[in-house]
């Protein structure tokens, strides 16, 4: 059970990214109730998408803060599970629950783990032959181990690669079937921006390559660790060398062809601008006060 669970979980989170054929109405809750959505006319209030935040792990709270439409597809998602699978007649056996709270085993999340677990019983079983296809494929990476040592592990692999297609695919169908009104003005007041992570666009960009100073310009995005991490870094060369420098951070996602143009390959990269606008040099990967201070130096930026 643990190990479709543990798929179901995988199955919830990975399908995310689907839903961009939805319908995007304004739906307004009543009695200062707001409601976030609507899903074949059942309301999504504002207070279960903030239940839903308070479950989050706290490390990745401010992400999902800054970015509230992918957990509100993850709700989307468990509602519209949910219902197909009332529609199909699953319920929880006599007797109750087997799975203890600690594990999520509330009546909801238990009467979808059962659904899904109905729908992936019915994928064709892993065949010797798939096993042995793999195995020649990935045998230079198993360590010498034989064909006979990892066929258990092939097996679970192939099986999970085959969850999580059928998972996205009824997600997908769902979605692509079900009438579903997004309420944007909710949904924009829900994003919150933590300090410090503002960002600049490219019209910011191009004001500042010619405005005569010379620039850091961080390319990243705040959804990439070592970019957030960075964050701080930046807003002290802010502070130290106000007057004296620009310093930009430029979200890659909002700004594709400016990364393009500027050929970023891994984020963060950061790079540094004369007073000219042109580049003199670049740095892949986090980058310590301290060295972004000694290349600041090197340009004579004091």
């Amino acid at each position: 059970m643990k190990k479709k669970r543990k798929m179901t979980i995988l199955i919830l989170t990975a399908a995310i990214a689907i839903g961009g054929g939805a319908t995007y109405l304004f739906t307004i809750g009543p009695l200062a109730k707001p409601v976030l959505a609507v899903v074949n006319g059942e309301n999504i209030p504002v207070a279960r998408f903030q239940e839903e935040l308070g479950k989050t792990d706290p490390a990745a709270r401010d992400l999902v803060k800054e970015n509230p439409g992918k957990l509100l597809d993850v709700i989307i998602n468990r509602t519209l599970l949910l219902q197909q699978a009332k529609k199909e007649g699953t319920s929880i056996p006599k007797g109750g629950s087997a799975t203890p709270p600690a594990a999520g085993g509330d009546a909801e999340t238990e009467t979808i783990m059962i659904f899904l677990d109905k729908k992936m019983a019915a994928l064709p079983p892993v065949t010797t032959e798939e096993i042995d296809r793999i195995y020649e494929v990935y045998k230079d990476q198993m360590g010498g181990r034989k064909k006979e040592e990892t066929a258990t592990m092939i097996k679970q692999m192939i099986e999970q690669q085959r969850q999580s297609e059928e998972g996205g695919k009824l997600i997908a169908d769902l979605r692509k079937n079900a009438k579903i009104d997004v309420n944007q003005n909710e949904l924009r007041k829900l994003a919150v921006v933590t300090p410090g992570l503002e960002t600049q666009s490219e019209a910011d960009f191009r004001k500042a390559l010619s405005g005569g100073k010379p620039m850091v310009v961080d390319f990243g995005s705040n959804s990439c660790i070592p970019c957030r991490q960075l964050r701080p870094v930046l807003q002290t060369i802010r502070k130290d060398y106000a007057g004296k420098l620009e310093v930009l951070i430029i979200d890659i996602r909002n700004n594709q062809k400016l990364a393009a143009e500027y050929q970023i390959q891994m984020i963060p990269t950061v790079v540094f601008f004369d007073p000219a606008g042109k580049e003199v040099f670049r740095h892949q990967g986090f980058m310590s006060e301290e060295k972004v201070k000694d290349q600041l130096t090197k340009m004579r930026v004091v």
